[in-house]
């Protein structure tokens, strides 16, 4: 998963990432969408998003690792281990290999999970998220999409 305008949203207008816990809510919908999955049970969860903010010092690798997860636990009711916190702290131009719309963070959710491209699936909101899951051999699911279906029963 991505995780801002996918899994969450900012509370504080002009953000596009939370810098603290008091600065998110889950996105509407998304545990409804998302209730019943096998989480943790046979489902693996992993989060792959762009944190620049980190880079810039606007919040610790600590702080945008754990505000992942939180998103995650509000949004599926499962925890995943820190590892599966995937995440860009490198500037927006730095040209690395793992900012989306790069696909170095898919490869190594993938790897943390031992899943083939064929067994994965990137939700997301933006075109780099298409992208990456295109440049990685996943398939990809714009979460109005996921959301239109509505809730999950069981």
């Amino acid at each position: 998963f991505d995780a801002d305008g996918t899994l969450r949203r900012t509370t504080l207008p002009g953000r596009v990432c939370p810098r603290g816990p008091d600065e998110w809510e889950p996105l509407p919908g998304i545990r409804a969408a998302l209730a019943g999955l096998p989480w943790g049970r046979g489902l693996a969860l992993a989060l792959a998003s762009n944190q620049d903010q980190v880079f810039y010092g606007n919040l610790t690798a600590a702080m945008a690792r754990r505000l992942l997860l939180d998103a995650a636990e509000a949004a599926t009711g499962h925890r995943p281990p820190p590892e599966a916190a995937l995440f860009c702290a490198h500037a927006m131009d730095a040209g690395c290999a793992c900012r989306k719309p790069a696909p170095g963070l898919l490869l190594a959710a993938m790897a943390l999970h031992g899943a083939a491209p064929a067994e994965t699936l990137l939700v997301g909101d933006a075109p780099c998220d298409e992208e990456a899951a295109a440049r990685a051999g996943v398939a990809f699911l714009h979460v109005r999409d996921l959301l239109a279906r509505g809730p999950r029963s069981g």
